[in-house]
């Protein structure tokens, strides 16, 4: 069972479900702190909806939002709260950050743009074969080759500057999985952007070219973001993406604040504190809480769904390979497969292993498994999709 909590808005007549800030936790106000519950230091907050349940039962309000607007403080009064057999997780509450300003599968469109430019190059400057061999089939004209080729037949699931992408793309947007984005990615996105071909021997522009590009916004966003985060100075063109602002408006505000660009770069507490006033900057979230929040939500995933199917999309969203991951809980290939398969062995030692390798609760990993192999020892089915375990996750996992 699942707690919801809604409440019809009076005055626009909009669903509102219960705020969860960008750290994951649920607010709520004290009614010990009388008139002063709604200020932040008085607040409560909560990893999970049944906590929030119990402390309304206490007497507690809860912040609140439609998910465009400013969340607000109301009262248990005012809310229903009823138990509900199933739902999608992120139907339970809502989040009021900006939208990312293009999908990342609008992005990862352009990538395939992009690496056909990238094969016309090799092509051009090595030999027909060896740009064969890279995108994995022949160009239609060995003349301008790559040049007239449909993007959509580039898989990306061969490049690993897929994976660059799409981690810089939950980084710059604080979304999906944002934590997988450390030092090294910083270093392989940076890497393949300034390094990539900016043209195809027929003069057309890759899209990592064009700095107006989705490819190029979302690593330059996760670049300067990194950098923040570690201190280096910023850009005004990194000021701008984090801001979601142009640079003539980042221009113009420094110039009103009387903040120094020193060689093309701003300070990084200066800018640091210069962001944190703009309306539409998302603070980097901090690595608290963000494996509870992946046993949190891998946990609603095994009690909700088959167990292959949940077990399918907790692999695609943990950056490891089926071999990586028998290697790390020291079981074998075949033991991950069977556990694709929707046949998981009932070894409760190898199941908390594999569990625990995926940060995961073992114990309860292991259960839920158990509770598969029965199913289907009784001949009960257990729905879910195959699973292909050769690689990491798809690039939109």
């Amino acid at each position: 069972m699942a707690v919801r909590i809604t409440r019809t808005n009076p005055r626009t007549g909009k669903i509102e479900r219960p705020w969860q800030n960008r750290d994951g936790f649920f607010v709520l106000g004290n009614p010990e702190s009388g008139a002063q519950k709604h200020h932040a230091r008085f607040a409560k907050r909560v990893r999970t909806i049944e906590d929030v349940a119990t402390l309304l039962g206490e007497g507690y309000s809860l912040r609140m939002t439609d998910g465009e607007s400013p969340p607000s403080l109301i009262s248990v009064k005012s809310l229903t709260i009823e138990e509900i057999e199933d739902a999608d997780s992120a139907s339970l509450w809502a989040k009021t950050t900006p939208e990312p300003p293009f999908t990342k599968e609008d992005m990862m469109a352009e990538l395939q743009r992009a690496m056909l430019v990238q094969a016309n190059q090799i092509a051009h400057a090595g030999d027909l074969s060896f740009a064969a061999a890279f995108m994995g089939f022949e160009t239609e004209n060995p003349t301008y080759p790559y040049c007239e080729d449909d993007p959509g037949k580039v898989d990306l699931r061969r490049f690993n500057a897929t994976g660059y992408l799409d981690r810089a793309y939950d980084y710059a947007f604080q979304v999906g999985q944002y934590w997988r984005f450390g030092d090294d990615t910083a270093q392989d996105v940076r890497e393949f952007i300034l390094g990539a071909n900016q043209q195809a021997s027929t003069g057309d522009s890759s899209p990592l070219a064009d700095h107006d590009s989705k490819c190029r916004r979302a690593a330059d966003t996760a670049f300067g973001r990194w950098k923040l985060k570690e201190g280096s100075d910023l850009t005004v063109r990194e000021l701008a993406l984090l801001g979601f602002m142009t640079e003539a408006a980042v221009r113009n505000s420094l110039s009103k604040e009387s903040i120094r660009i020193t060689k093309g770069d701003i300070d990084n507490a200066v800018a640091f504190a210069w962001l944190k006033k703009r309306r539409d900057f998302i603070p980097t979230r901090t690595e608290e809480g963000h494996k509870e929040r992946w046993t949190r939500d891998s946990r609603f995933l095994l009690d909700r769904h088959g167990f292959a199917d949940a077990f399918m999309q907790i692999l695609r969203g943990y950056p490891i390979t089926a071999q990586e991951l028998a290697a790390k809980a020291k079981v074998s290939l075949a033991f991950i497969e069977a556990l694709a398969a929707g046949s998981p062995k009932p070894d409760l030692d190898a199941l908390r292993l594999v569990g625990e390798a995926l940060d995961l609760d073992g114990p309860h990993f292991a259960g839920v498994a158990v509770q598969a192999a029965l199913r289907r020892a009784c001949g009960v089915g257990d729905s879910a999709d195959s699973l292909d375990v050769s690689g990491r996750g798809r690039p939109n996992g």
